[in-house]
């Protein structure tokens, strides 16, 4: 699993963006907020958790590690 990332942005949208580390870009979902603050170039860190589906991986992104905890327990309500 993929936990966490550092690197370099490349591109940034409103849903995503992607962080370039050493010379492989990762796409990183995140919030509209975090997404907003990001500029290309610029070097962050985040942590990280994977979703790995029939048909897609997808990585979303966090800034702290309570961020993530929130998430992954919110993503155990059934």
């Amino acid at each position: 699993m993929i936990s966490h990332l550092e690197g370099r942005i490349i591109d940034t949208n409103a849903r995503f963006c992607v962080l370039d580390v050493s010379g492989v870009g990762y796409k990183v979902s995140s919030s509209e907020e975090v997404l907003r603050g990001l500029k290309n170039g610029q070097n962050v860190a985040f942590w990280t958790h994977l979703v790995v589906r029939e048909d897609a991986l997808d990585l979303y992104g966090f800034t702290d590690r309570e961020s993530l905890d929130l998430f992954q327990m919110l993503i155990t309500v059934s």
